[in-house]
């Protein structure tokens, strides 16, 4: 059965002045992503909270990105900046909050945003990226959609995101693969899109945040750069002379 095309794509339910508001509070500012990965030592919810707390006390973090429900829910505790919130699910294909139904319990879980998989890839339920974006917005939530072309981006935006990161270029097999930012992407999407647009990925240091701000990003996502002891000693290491 072929299933019934709105006309038009669902808006958020949130009130106008709130979305507003929300969205000026990113403009031109940080947000960085708390996660950690499996078998990492920082990887329980109580770990990524305290984390979370540290950096909104260091410095003017806007937003902080958050992966999987326990962490959502510990961080809601923690602090009181908005959350992005995700749920990866799988480690293949499209596993970023991958379904409605993982949408709904992100939001739920008190993300004021969700961010989602945006891309062209199959989602692994084959239901349309359409019914995601009407679930998150059925609950008052904003919906982010995370892509790794400016396609993608345009195609996300006509079906309502509300928000549009680039945190997947790199990571699909026909996007551009970089060992930096990908700052062309950002550029790109800002101009063609009305809808903020949001730098993340790769993202090493504070000259390449700014660099992406300068390229039209709304505000910049920075995780591993802050948030991962491994990767930044490992940098670090990398850098010095051999012995």
């Amino acid at each position: 059965m072929t299933e019934p095309v709105s006309e038009a794509p669902s808006r958020t339910t949130m009130p106008g002045a709130r979305v507003r508001a929300l969205l000026a509070e990113l403009r031109g500012q940080l947000v960085v992503s708390c996660q950690a990965p499996p078998g990492d030592p920082l990887r329980s919810p109580s770990h990524i909270a305290a984390i979370a707390a540290s950096v909104s006390a260091g410095a003017p973090v806007a937003a902080l990105r958050v992966q999987g429900i326990e962490d959502i829910l510990a961080v809601r505790e923690a602090v009181s900046l908005p959350v992005i919130g995700l749920w990866k699910d799988g480690a293949e294909g499209v596993y970023i909050t991958p379904t409605a139904a993982h949408a709904r319990a992100v939001a739920e879980a008190g993300a004021e945003i969700v961010a989602v998989d945006a891309t062209s890839r199959p989602r692994p339920d084959g239901r349309p990226l359409r019914e995601t974006v009407e679930t998150v917005h059925g609950l008052g939530k904003l919906l982010m959609a995370d892509v790794s072309t400016a396609e993608e981006g345009v195609a996300a935006v006509a079906l309502g995101a509300d928000l549009v990161s680039t945190t997947l270029s790199g990571y699909t097999p026909y996007s551009p693969q970089r060992p930096g930012p990908d700052l062309e992407l950002v550029a790109d999407l800002a101009a063609r899109l009305d809808a903020p647009v949001c730098a993340e990925g790769r993202l090493h240091t504070p000259e390449q945040a700014r660099t992406a701000l300068e390229s039209g990003a709304w505000s910049v996502i920075v995780g591993g750069a802050i948030t991962a002891p491994a990767a930044i000693a490992g940098r670090f290491a990398a850098a010095l002379p051999p012995v």
